[in-house]
């Protein structure tokens, strides 16, 4: 068991299989944990070697099924490993954003939130917890007039269009919170978890209620979308309004 646990946790330790669990930073103490694991399960079989070299016989000549049994029956705890490789569950996605109350707002002064990046090719790239925070609790506005390019997945929307939405994870998947933005003015029907790149401006000062909710939610009107492939990491790390 040793060596099964070791083997996966140095194998999650250095796949990008991790990042649907756990953020990127947290794959080299896994990876070290699992080197561990590795060598004390050497140990313990060069341990067991050594003793039976040394006389391991069952005294009166009797023999040991109970340890044989118990052996084989302890082999059964490896199916979860296996369950892990076979059959890995996804990221978060559409299904999750709607049975998860979106991100609150974070403490400290939002006035005082850093200038608009730069723009680039005609639009300021943002993540989308940042649009999220700038749009709802920015004292001083600054994505009025600002042409922004986000990148999330497309999740239903109650009212017209469709949401923009991410994941923002502080440590592993069971703590991320979703960010959501809806998404006026595309006209093409988008299927849920569909990857976007979508270009454009924030409706200022217009938000739409979260069905079930107390919280908002800004409103972009887009004038540019494309669909891209899944990032490598389909999580936002920043703590930006946090």
């Amino acid at each position: 068991m040793l060596l099964a646990v070791g083997g996966m946790g140095a194998f999650l330790g250095r796949s990008d299989l991790t990042l649907s669990y756990v953020r990127a930073g947290i794959r080299p103490l896994l990876l070290a944990s699992g080197l561990l694991l590795l060598a004390l399960g050497a140990a313990a079989l060069a341990g067991g070697a050594r003793s039976r070299g040394e006389g391991g016989a069952v005294p009166d000549g009797g023999h040991d099924h109970g340890g044989h049994g118990a052996s084989r029956i302890g082999w059964l705890l490896v199916l979860p490993l296996l369950v892990l490789i076979l059959v890995a569950p996804p990221a978060l996605g559409s299904y999750a954003a709607g049975r998860r109350a979106p991100a609150s707002g974070g403490g400290g002064d939002q006035g005082s939130m850093p200038p608009v990046g730069q723009a680039v090719g005609g639009a300021v790239p943002m993540e989308l917890s940042e649009f999220y925070y700038r749009a709802l609790f920015d004292e001083r506005h600054s994505l009025n007039g600002v042409r922004v390019r986000l990148l999330g997945f497309a999740a239903p929307n109650h009212g017209d269009g469709y949401l923009l939405a991410r994941f923002a994870m502080y440590c592993c998947a069971a703590d991320a919170e979703v960010v959501e933005v809806a998404v006026h003015g595309d006209t093409v029907k988008r299927a849920p978890d569909q990857w976007l790149m979508v270009e454009g401006h924030l409706v200022p000062s217009s938000k739409v209620e979260d069905p079930g909710t107390t919280d908002a939610v800004p409103v972009l009107v887009a004038d540019s979308v494309t669909a891209v492939a899944p990032p490598k990491d389909r999580y936002e790390h920043s703590l930006f309004g946090f």
